[in-house]
């Protein structure tokens, strides 16, 4: 316990690197605080939380050795499993797409890093979470961090973009003018809501950010919807390719071990289960038609039936038989 104080105290006590100490004056900063012990063992301390926090530095400067530490991570104050909570997010993220983010973070993910390790020193917790689906993503796109960069810059600022912007298929890219209003991590890719010059007044664009070939910032200013909200059905109906305004009523057949998964995770907020037969349960529930829907319907196979609406089941039921005359010739 003695030590654990005496290193929390000295952590508070190191100054930024430009007042960067020696251990003797770290030792009598120390001692007015009411710990006397021997250099010897300040100078234990200090490298044990070099190795322990990676915000803790030291140099020569001749003969002597001065310490410091980056006083915007010192002045964390992160419970372990906060540390652990943040190091799953900063890896779900890297999978999905923001490797390059994560990375400028790296310091911050060190810190929570070494608070695992640290504050178990004979049972590392690092390596023993994760982040993982079970559906395969494909791996993420190249992102330009100079482009990236322009546009959360614009985001913070206000301001708009005029940019290169490569359609998918197009032989060249062609020059937009436009305003900045969110951005969206999704599907390993980056997407920028967002409006331009030439879009039908009152529509929002979903633009994905690795077909911009350059962004700057211009003078112009083009104008943003009125209470724009990235989580809105305008914003979504192009993010996420929202079909409805508001969640319509569907009603699924589903195996008996669809329905079990459906209990523990439902698929919406007012969803009802129902056994039908032995083997087929019936669910129920209100839910925005979307792609998204579209591609977990068509991922559950021989499990799900579409009972309503009947567009939507006709739909899905269209797609399941060209699928099958893939098959057919087997």
């Amino acid at each position: 316990m003695d030590q654990l104080f005496r290193q929390d105290l000295i952590l508070g006590i190191l100054p930024g690197k430009e007042n960067a100490l020696g251990s003797t004056a770290i030792r009598e900063r120390v001692a007015r605080q009411g710990l006397n012990v021997d250099l010897r063992t300040i100078q234990r301390d200090l490298s044990d939380l070099k190795e322990k926090y990676p915000h803790v530095h030291s140099r020569k400067d001749g003969r002597s050795t001065l310490w410091w530490a980056e006083k915007s991570l010192s002045r964390l104050s992160m419970l372990p499993t906060d540390a652990m909570n943040l190091t799953m997010i900063m890896d779900h993220a890297t999978r999905f797409g923001m490797a390059a983010q994560v990375e400028r973070l790296a310091p911050l993910r060190d810190y929570a890093v070494s608070l695992l390790k640290g504050n178990r020193p004979s049972q590392d917790v690092s390596n023993k979470i994760t982040s993982n689906t079970r559906f395969i993503t494909l791996q993420p796109s190249v992102v330009k961090q100079e482009v990236l960069d322009v546009i959360q810059q614009a985001l913070l600022d206000g301001m708009s973009i005029e940019a290169l912007y490569q359609k998918r298929g197009a032989d060249e890219p062609k020059l937009l003018q436009l305003k900045p209003l969110g951005l969206s991590y999704q599907d390993s890719n980056i997407y920028l809501s967002c409006v331009f010059k030439g879009l039908p007044q009152g529509s929002i664009a979903a633009l994905p950010l690795h077909r911009f070939r350059t962004a700057r910032t211009m003078f112009e200013d083009i104008a943003a919807p009125e209470d724009y909200d990235i989580n809105s059905v305008p914003a979504m109906r192009s993010l996420m390719g929202l079909r409805t305004d508001h969640p319509v009523q569907i009603r699924l057949r589903v195996s008996h071990t669809l329905s079990e998964r459906l209990q523990e995770n439902p698929l919406t907020e007012d969803q009802t289960l129902e056994p039908e037969t032995t083997d087929w349960w019936l669910m129920s529930g209100s839910i925005h038609l979307s792609q998204g829907l579209d591609l977990w319907l068509l991922s559950q196979g021989e499990h799900l039936e579409v009972l309503e609406p009947t567009a939507l089941r006709a739909q899905i039921a269209a797609s399941a038989k060209r699928m099958a005359a893939l098959y057919a010739g087997e």
